[in-house]
């Protein structure tokens, strides 16, 4: 039975939880950190001689959690501070965030398989001004869909999640105007290329394969100019000539390419897995039952979408869930790949780490078995 529900609004954080931004940093404090980071004679090196980020690199792209190097070659880790999680009776806040790809938990949530699971679910519309992944590590929310690479960085370097499954394919481009130069990743060495921020899903997947080609993605003196645009405006900065290339999560990035003047280069839609089931640690700690749960509906609107695509299309159209025409929602929707799994999705992380680890922002000596271990959480779900 459909659901329908008024348009979400911006969640409070359950059980007074404190807002993200108030979390203490407790390696001695952030300023001297930040300041050492300016200081030119400390900089880190991989093994082949290729600069490393920087720490305050780092905390940009980790968003408030880094691994920092300090003189003597220690590693000191700035970690969030969980805030609590919602009791058992509480609802559960979920994160959208105005992305197409989100298909699958509008799907659970109007199909009513949280509700069969016997779980009180509220919509939380997150500002683009904050930090969604903060939010479920500090308990803000207790989950949010999510490309599992921008997530890897975060919970390597402290977040307080988990990932519990993989939702789909397909659902980041990076995209050029037709008339552009550029035929492959190595072309754009010496570009610059817009991108909604530096801690998006985007960055993070799209840098695995520039590093791979060759271009060092660090943001401080790096191959790239990297320019941070309102994902509204992605396809006007390419069309001014602002930037050389556009990246991001549909539907922005494609909308020059339905409109005729831009072209993909390069997308993700060959992995198997892109978004994820993304869970605050402590809740799949402590609740664990609940979790499985609410992971196992959340794949039930997955396996849901496929053949009823014109019926989420506009479902996300009129809860205003995107800022999108429904025609091409629909498009969208069609390019993507729903064979959900929690299972599968553990096989599919470990070679994902070993790839996000050439671009700097994990460690190279780092297990990525052992990583996957700590990221991935088996709610015992066989799908």
């Amino acid at each position: 039975m459909s659901k329908t529900v008024p348009s979400p609004s911006s969640a409070s954080s359950p059980s007074g939880a404190e807002s993200p931004g108030d979390n203490e940093v407790t390696a001695d404090n952030a300023a001297e950190i930040l300041a050492a980071d300016d200081d030119p004679s400390i900089s880190a090196a991989d093994s082949s001689g290729r600069s490393k980020p920087s720490r305050r690199t780092l905390l940009t792209v980790g968003s408030l959690a880094a691994a920092a190097v300090v003189g003597t070659g220690a590693y000191l880790t700035i970690r969030r501070t969980n805030q609590g999680v919602v009791g058992a009776h509480e609802a559960l806040p979920l994160v959208i965030g105005g992305d197409i790809c989100a298909a699958p938990l509008y799907a659970a949530y109007h199909q009513g398989f949280f509700d069969d699971a016997g779980l009180k679910i509220t919509l939380a519309r997150t500002q683009q001004t904050e930090d969604t992944k903060d939010g479920v590590g500090a308990g803000k929310y207790i989950g949010a869909p999510g490309i599992f690479f921008s997530w890897l960085e975060p919970i390597y370097n402290g977040l307080n999640a988990k990932l519990t499954a993989g939702l789909h394919a397909g659902c980041l481009r990076l995209v050029v105007n037709n008339d552009s130069p550029y035929q492959s990743l190595a072309d754009l060495k010496g570009s610059t290329i817009g991108v909604p921020s530096l801690s998006s899903s985007a960055f993070a997947y799209f840098a695995i394969g520039l590093s791979e080609a060759g271009i060092n993605v660090d943001p401080d003196g790096g191959d790239i100019t990297w320019r941070t645009v309102d994902a509204d405006s992605l396809g006007t900065s390419l069309a001014d000539g602002q930037v050389d290339a556009i990246m991001g999560s549909d539907p922005a990035p494609l909308l020059p390419v339905f409109n005729g003047t831009a072209r993909e280069l390069a997308n993700n839609d060959a992995e198997e897995f892109c978004c994820s089931v993304a869970l605050n640690g402590d809740f799949v700690k402590k609740q664990p039952e609940r979790a499985k749960a609410l992971t196992q509906a959340w794949l039930k609107g997955s396996a849901y979408v496929p053949d009823h695509i014109e019926e989420i299309a506009k479902l996300e159209v009129d809860n205003n869930y995107v800022a999108a025409d429904q025609d091409v929602v629909v498009r969208v929707l069609k390019t993507y790949g729903f064979k959900a799994s929690a299972s599968r999705f553990r096989a599919a992380i470990e070679p994902g780490i070993e790839k996000f680890k050439t671009t700097g922002f994990i460690k190279a000596d780092v297990s990525a078995q052992s990583l996957t271990n700590a990221v991935v959480a088996d709610l015992g779900i066989k799908d």
